[in-house]
C-alpha cells in the first residue's frame, strides 16, 4: 500500500500547527497534533445485491485519537453512492487516497479491486464526481477487474491505476487525465507489463502498488512476484506515452511489492512481503534523485522481523531522527526501522486480550498517533485463507512514543467497523459473523 508522503506530511504540518513532524513530546503537542484532520476507513465487503458496494468510514480526527471506541464515523454507502453518481456499483473497495491540491486535499481517489473501477470523490461534500472503469483498457489495450491502486500525480495532472491483471497473468498500467476543478476524468493509456517479465525474472509482471517521484515525472512500482519497475509516466493526455526506463529484477528486490511512499532528498521507500507464505520481508529505500539522469542506484535491503510487511509509515523522533514504522500483517507485529543506520531497532507485537489477532494492514499517522486498519474474520483479498471468528474490524490507533520506538494501544483504541446489519454464515460452524473486512485507509486534513 501507499502511505502519504513525508515531503507533504511536513508541509501539512507546518502550516497547520508550526512546529516540527514527529512523535509529540509533551501533553500538549500531543492534543494540537491530533485536530483537523479526518480518519477515512474503507470496508470491501458488500453493502448491496450481487457483491455490489462497500462502506467508507469517516471519523474526525481529534474524536477518534481522544477515545477511539466512543467516536462516531459518518458512513458512506458506495452502492448507493454511486447510482445517484451515474455510476456502476463497486465490488471490493480496496485503496482510498487523496490528491494533491494545495494546501489541502480536495478529492479522494478509490481504487475498487473486484470491478476495475476507479472513483474520484468530493471530500466536502462526499459524493462521487467520477468514475473511470478501466476494465479493457485504453483502446481495448487490456486490463481486468483487479484495479488494486489509483495513485494521484503530486501535479494533480494524472492518476495512474495498478492493475494486476487475471490470474497467472501479467497485469496493466493505466493513466487518467484529471481535471478536479471540473471533475473531469479521462481514460488515455493502458501499458501493458507483460513484455518485462522476462527481464525481472519472473513469469509475469503484475503491479501492485507505486508512487511517483516529487516531480511527477517518474513512478515506482511494485510487483507482486518481486523486482520493480521505474516508468516515466510521460504526458497527462497520453500523447508521450508511458515507458519502462529501469527494471529491477526479483533477485535485487525479493518478494511482494506493497507500500511505496516518497522520503526526503529524493528517495522512495517500498517493501517486499512474504505474504501468508512465511518467507523473508524487506524494506527498500531507492535514490531517485536522480533519475532524470538515467541513474538508478540499487536499493538499500533491509530485513525485518515478522511476516507479511504491508507498507510503512515515517515518524521523528525527538532528535530529527527519521524512522519507518512497518505494521506485519500476518505476524500482527509492528517494527520500527532507523532510517540513519537502516536498523530495525524494536519489534512489538499489536495482539492484545481485546483484539487477539487483528492482522493490521494499511496505516497513516499524524503527529504521535497512527491509524491502522484491521482486517475482518474471513477476509476478502490477499490473506483470504486466514479465517478467525474472533478478529475485530476496525480501525486501532497506536499512539507511538518519543523515540519511534514502541507504541501503546488499550480497548478504547479501537474504533469498530463491525456492522451488525450485515452478517455472514456458513463460515465458521454454528455462527454468524460481521461481514466487514476493512483494507484502506487514509487521513484527510480539513
Amino acid at each position: 500500500m501507499r502511505f502519504k508522503s513525508l515531503s507533504v506530511f511536513i508541509l501539512i504540518l507546518t502550516v497547520v500547527f508550526v512546529t516540527t513532524v514527529g512523535c509529540a513530546t509533551t501533553e500538549e503537542s500531543a492534543s494540537t497534533a491530533v485536530s483537523d484532520f479526518e480518519v477515512w476507513a474503507v470496508d470491501q465487503s458488500p453493502s448491496g445485491s450481487y457483491g455490489e458496494g462497500g462502506l467508507i468510514y469517516i471519523w474526525d480526527g481529534s474524536e477518534i485519537s481522544a477515545n477511539a471506541s466512543e467516536a462516531t464515523p459518518e458512513i458512506i454507502d458506495l452502492a448507493k453512492a454511486a447510482v445517484a453518481a451515474g455510476c456502476d456499483a463497486p465490488k471490493k473497495p480496496h485503496m482510498v487516497l487523496s490528491n494533491h491540491t494545495s494546501p489541502k486535499a480536495t478529492h479522494v481517489v478509490l481504487a475498487n479491486v473486484g470491478s476495475g473501477d476507479t472513483f474520484f470523490i468530493n471530500i466536502d461534500n462526499r459524493t462521487i464526481v467520477g468514475c473511470v472503469n478501466t476494465v479493457g483498457g485504453f483502446n481495448g489495450a487490456g486490463g481486468t477487474a483487479n484495479a488494486h491502486a489509483s495513485i494521484a500525480s503530486p501535479d494533480n495532472s494524472m492518476a495512474i491505476v495498478a492493475n494486476i491483471g487475471a490470474k497467472d497473468e501479467s497485469g496493466f498500467l493505466h493513466k487518467i487525465q484529471t481535471d478536479y476543478t471540473n471533475d473531469d476524468y479521462k481514460l488515455v493509456e493502458t501499458l501493458s507489463l507483460d513484455q518485462f517479465s522476462n527481464e525481472l525474472g519472473t513469469s509475469v509482471a503484475r503491479p501492485i502498488c507505486h508512487e511517483f517521484t516529487e516531480d511527477s515525472k517518474f513512478a515506482y512500482v511494485t510487483l507482486a512476484g518481486g523486482g520493480l519497475l521505474v516508468v516515466d509516466v510521460g504526458s497527462p493526455d497520453g500523447a508521450t506515452p508511458m515507458s519502462v526506463v529501469k527494471v529491477y529484477d526479483k533477485d535485487t528486490v525479493p518478494g511482494i511489492g506493497c507500500g511505496v511512499s516518497r522520503l526526503p532528498l529524493g528517495k522512495i521507500m517500498t517493501n517486499g512481503e512474504s505474504g501468508a507464505k512465511g518467507g523473508d520481508d524487506f524494506l527498500y529505500t531507492f535514490d531517485a534523485s536522480k533519475a532524470t539522469d538515467g541513474v538508478f542506484p540499487d536499493p538499500v535491503q533491509i530485513e525485518l522481523p515478522g511476516e507479511d510487511t504491508h507498507g510503512a509509515v515515517t515518524c521523528t523522533n525527538q532528535n530529527g531522527d527519521l524512522f519507518a514504522v512497518t505494521s506485519m500483517r500476518v505476524s500482527n507485529d509492528v517494527n520500527f526501522v532507523d532510517l540513519q543506520t537502516n536498523t530495525v531497532v524494536a519489534t512489538q507485537s499489536m495482539s492484545a486480550p481485546f483484539s487477539e489477532d487483528p492482522k493490521p494492514d494499511v496505516a497513516d499517522i499524524v503527529g504521535n498517533k497512527m491509524f491502522i486498519a484491521l482486517r475482518g474474520a474471513k477476509p476478502l483479498s490477499a490473506i483470504g485463507a486466514l479465517e478467525f471468528a474472533g478478529r475485530t474490524p476496525g480501525v486501532a490507533v497506536l499512539t507511538i512514543n518519543d523515540s519511534c520506538s514502541g507504541f501503546s494501544w488499550e480497548s478504547k483504541d479501537l474504533a469498530s467497523m463491525d456492522d451488525p446489519a450485515r452478517l455472514v454464515d456458513g463460515i465458521f460452524p454454528g455462527q454468524k459473523i460481521s461481514a466487514a473486512d476493512p483494507h484502506g485507509l487514509e487521513v484527510i486534513f480539513r
